[in-house]
């Protein structure tokens, strides 16, 4: 063998080890982004949990909720602004989870659940009107557009499900 043959050779395995070692950090990158996307769903799942929890955890709490979300009776003036700080913490979640999803930094079931948890707040007028005022307040645009839409289907299957009024004859 020739000391070029040699020379030669000595190139390829150079090439095949460094292809191994870009492939071996490859690898890694991926195994550290799916860690971290499980410990951001985890995390986005027990913020959610806890703060849902904390918002019924106790008969006084769950009444109040009940009452502000469905208008059964009135409420204080330290009520209404309870009831502020819920409603942004509740949609706040969600909007952290639909910004983890955007970057792709959240699993999807995880996302569609507190989804379905704001829509199901959605579904209160008083959530509606909250969203009404707070929308615009630096929000991400797209996050607006979904927001909105969860409203406008929520409202047509309201007037869907209302009898048509017939006028008087």
């Amino acid at each position: 063998m020739t000391l070029e043959a040699a020379y030669y050779i000595s190139q390829i395995a150079a090439v095949a080890a460094i292809l191994a070692s870009l492939a071996a950090v490859y690898w890694q990158v991926r195994q550290t982004n799916e860690i971290a996307r499980a410990t951001l769903t985890q995390s986005t799942w027990l913020q959610s949990g806890q703060m849902q929890l904390s918002l019924y955890d106790n008969p006084e709490k769950a009444e109040l909720m009940h009452r502000a979300l469905w208008a059964t009776g009135p409420l204080s003036s330290a009520e209404s602004l309870r009831m502020e700080a819920a409603l942004a913490v509740a949609l706040g979640v969600h909007e952290a989870a639909f910004n983890l999803r955007q970057r792709g930094m959240i699993e999807e079931p995880a996302y569609k659940t507190s989804e379905s948890a704001t829509k199901r707040y959605l579904r209160a007028p008083v959530v509606q009107h909250f969203w009404s005022r707070v929308r615009t307040s630096g929000k991400d645009p797209a996050y607006i557009a979904l927001l909105d839409g969860m409203v406008a289907e929520i409202k047509a299957q309201e007037a869907a499900a209302k009898p048509p009024v017939t006028p008087p004859t």
